[in-house]
């Protein structure tokens, strides 16, 4: 495997084709994701190139996309960071809602969804709840920023010294800067008004879930699209 993309000194995007995971390295090397569940190889061996172990996992929310390739990269002394709203699935306290579509589609990504990508992940510890504001120990002033409405307890991460924001799927960045998909979405205001938090943020790069790396003024990016909400 090629080694991962440094986007910004110290921070590596590893691509996984249908999802994206990073790696922040300073004092403690942290996983922003953790990809697929049968995804978790690539992700290792991204991680291997870097020469350090993981000290934390920090999860943007509860999808299987996300959280998939938990079991196999959280060794006994990796701290998994969430948020309390997302938590209880991680877990297993609590089941992934489905899609928020009718019942027939439904039906029909229940039986497609695991052909494609996979057997959903296994619950998994939550070492640590984390909310607005709270800094993940060891990677040089992380900070959870809540970004709810894709899942009530989302979290995008700023890194005020990188001007960097790993913007998980509070929004998307395909063809073009987007609100996430409306099937994933629990609550489309809520991501919306979430897009406009995001807005207010001070960075130059955002890095998504799913999609592209934007660069340079990604905050104005950001407004532009809030300015799109606001008058719609």
């Amino acid at each position: 495997m090629s080694a991962p993309e440094e986007i910004v000194p110290g921070v590596y995007g590893v691509s996984l084709g249908f999802v994206n995971a990073f790696v922040l390295v300073d004092d403690e090397v942290t996983l922003i994701d953790t990809g697929l569940p049968r995804s978790h190889e690539k992700v290792s061996n991204a991680i291997s190139s870097i020469g350090r172990p993981v000290g934390a996992v920090a999860l943007t929310h509860y999808h299987f996309d996300h959280r998939g390739g938990l079991s196999k990269l959280a060794q006994t002394n990796t701290t998994v960071f969430a948020h309390p709203l997302d938590a209880g699935v991680v877990r297993g306290d609590a089941p992934e809602p489905g899609p928020n579509v009718g019942l027939p589609l439904k039906a029909v990504i229940a039986i497609v969804r695991p052909l494609l990508l996979g057997p959903p992940p296994p619950p998994f510890r939550v070492d640590r709840e984390i909310v607005d504001g709270d800094e993940i120990p060891g990677t040089g002033g992380l900070r959870a920023i809540h970004t709810p409405g894709h899942t009530p307890g989302h979290l995008s991460f700023l890194h005020p010294a990188k001007r960097l924001l790993f913007v998980g799927d509070a929004a998307a960045n395909r063809s073009r800067l987007s609100a996430p998909p409306r099937p994933g979405t629990r609550d489309m205001d809520e991501a919306k008004r979430a897009i406009g938090k995001i807005a207010s943020l001070d960075f130059d790069t955002a890095v998504f879930g799913h999609g592209t790396v934007l660069r340079g003024a990604a905050n104005a990016e950001f407004r532009k699209l809030a300015d799109t909400f606001a008058s719609a």
